[in-house]
């Protein structure tokens, strides 16, 4: 068909500022696909009058922005990450999907199946094809029918424009046998949508031909040996020969010679001459194509919303499940560690506690300069409500748009609530928890001091701003030093003889503690540590930094080096880095600043 080619692709590049568009279609094609060579081209006119194609030689999907994602529409508005963004345009989505599923299921090879047939014979196979790619795509992900719903009519309208004119009338109904009445039989389009179409068909060809060729697209959609099409040879023969039947019934010209079909391609070349052209029939199937595409458009509506909501509400089930177990892990973490008592106690860590002291004038007054940063931090809780709108402000929903366009068109006026947008409410004065996770591997061994200063300092200030301050020492096994409600009275300097570092451990026990993923209020979590962490547990970590970001967690990394590797790992928690070998009651303002800093940070990503 038109958008299943060899060749050469219609266009170089594409258009800079379709490159990150381009770049997520490539990502799904080859998530669906199965595959990782497959690159889009996505731009105006790109593959044609149909919304996508797939050009087997160069492992290309190309894309029709303005018939897959609407005329006017911006590189920016797209976004086919989220499940809310897919939803957005669903038109796009399915017509990726269908050329994905081109890519993982039409894997034998087509030149050697242009030789064996003759060029109508040709033409069947390719036909058979559509509805065969699509049937083994939906087994392997069922969720994908109401997207392959929302474009199944804008690729028969696009293969149409393509065909017609080099088809006769026979031929053009036997098209639509496959492409309309087949994704009937295969329950992607409804028959009442498709009606006109189907009407039109079945007086050209008659109930008897229209029956024997929907038996053999059937038949074909269930063929799933994707590298190898002999069987599917013997289906398209069967089809070609009824259709030369019914031309010859209908007193239509002859399809086929008996020569082999030149090869479609994405130039438009070699397509074959037409013997009936703009006749009143193809002219009634067209307006039929239109008006059923509207139709596909209002129902599909209604069976997309029902989609995205059974799919939200299955990820709210599994988020709770997740968010469960994940609390329940934390809390029995936090339960262990915090049961052993303050201290290296009897665990696998060398470190002792090497000096207890009060503290000094010069931490007291760091402790009320980083309290008093805390303090400012203009962090709020919002509750967020997605609401429907008629009119601006909010995001357009391109679908609400053209459903009720549609029903205007139908005499029907109902207003389309075509704008989403997001209400907030907002709560003053959060509780705040602070989590403090000190590093006490040999590599810190030399910043012990400023780090009980830095311990003290913080857990200090959290009293004084009426927040929750939690404690916990980790190198070859994991300590308390303060338990959440605690104030720490005293400095305390231990010493740093570990090998390794358990952060994995360290971080489920104080979020065990303080309830930091899942909690309310401004949550914060420092850590005193230079980084350098070394297999699973740098991979733990970077987990962890990562589920911070996504909980609303700001995070400040103190590393008392020149903070390389302690970057590395706060840039996925989007925190802050207070590299070199600071003095703590000298820098007492930069810490409040870094703080103030995160927590601001993690209001603004929450906004």
């Amino acid at each position: 068909m038109g958008h299943f080619k060899t060749g050469a692709t219609r266009a170089a590049a594409t258009p800079s500022e379709w490159l990150p568009v381009g770049r997520q279609i490539g990502e799904l094609a080859n998530q669906w696909a199965g595959r990782n060579d497959i690159v889009a081209y996505v731009g105006p006119g790109a593959g044609g009058p149909a919304p996508a194609c797939f050009i087997p030689d160069t492992a290309e999907v190309e894309v029709n922005v303005d018939v897959a994602f609407g005329f006017g529409v911006k590189p920016s508005e797209i976004d086919l990450t989220s499940r809310a963004g897919r939803y957005e345009f669903p038109r796009a989505v399915g017509a990726i999907f269908h050329e994905a599923s081109h890519a993982r299921f039409s894997l034998y090879d087509l030149r050697e199946a242009n030789k064996a047939l003759a060029s109508d014979e040709f033409a069947a196979l390719m036909l058979l094809e559509e509805g065969r790619i699509e049937q083994q795509g939906l087994r392997a992900f069922p969720r994908m029918r109401s997207f392959l719903n929302a474009c199944a009519m804008e690729i028969v309208v696009g293969d149409a424009a393509e065909t017609f004119g080099s088809q006769s009338n026979t031929e053009s109904a036997a098209t639509l046998v496959a492409l309309v009445w087949g994704r009937v039989d295969a329950g992607i389009l409804r028959l009442d949508d498709v009606a006109e179409v189907t009407n039109l068909i079945d007086d050209y060809l008659g109930l008897d031909v229209v029956a024997a060729l929907r038996a053999i697209a059937t038949r074909a959609r269930d063929h799933a040996n994707h590298r190898d099409a002999t069987d599917l040879y013997v289906l398209a023969k069967e089809w070609a020969a009824l259709i030369r039947e019914a031309a010859e019934k209908n007193g239509d010209p002859m399809p086929g010679s008996g020569a082999s079909m030149p090869m479609p391609s994405g130039d438009g070349e070699g397509e074959s001459e037409g013997t009936s052209t703009g006749s009143a029939f193809k002219d009634a199937l067209m307006d039929a194509l239109e008006e059923s595409a509207d139709n596909v458009a209002i129902s599909t509506a209604g069976d997309l919303d029902d989609a995205e909501n059974r799919e939200k509400q299955e990820e709210i089930v599994k988020d709770r499940a997740d968010r469960g177990k994940e609390m329940k892990a934390a809390m029995d973490a936090a339960a262990k560690v915090f049961n052993k008592g303050t201290g290296p106690g009897e665990g696998a860590s060398g470190s002792r506690l090497m000096v207890t002291r009060a503290p000094e004038p010069a931490e007291r007054v760091a402790a009320n300069v980083v309290a008093t940063r805390l303090e400012k931090a203009k962090y709020r809780d919002r509750d967020v409500t997605e609401v429907n709108r008629v009119i601006p402000p909010g995001r357009l929903r391109s679908r609400a748009a053209v459903q009720g366009a549609a029903l205007r068109d139908r005499g029907v006026m109902q207003q389309s609530e075509a704008w989403r947008a997001k209400v907030r409410k907002q709560t003053d004065e959060p509780t705040l928890s602070i989590g403090v996770l000190v590093d006490i591997s040999g590599s810190m061994g030399d910043a012990m001091q400023p780090m009980a200063t830095t311990a003290y300092v913080l857990s200090e200030a959290a009293a004084r701003v009426q927040g929750r301050a939690a404690m916990i020492y980790y190198g070859n096994d994991v300590f308390p030093t303060l338990r959440p409600g605690e104030r720490q009275s005293e400095v305390k300097v231990y010493t740093a003889p570990d090998g390794t570092e358990k952060f994995d451990a360290a971080f489920r026990a104080i979020d065990g503690s303080l309830n930091l993923l899942h909690g309310q209020g401004a949550r914060l979590l420092v850590v005193v540590s230079d980084g350098e962490y070394t297999g699973e547990e740098a991979s733990r970590c970077r987990h962890w930094m990562t589920r911070c970001k996504e909980s609303g967690v700001a995070v400040v990394w103190l590393p008392f080096d020149h903070g390389y590797a302690a970057g590395l790992m706060a840039k996925h928690a989007g925190g802050e880095v207070l590299a070199g070998k600071i003095k703590p009651t000298d820098a007492a303002s930069k810490i409040g600043e870094a703080c103030e800093r995160a927590i601001n940070a993690v209001a603004r990503r929450t906004a």
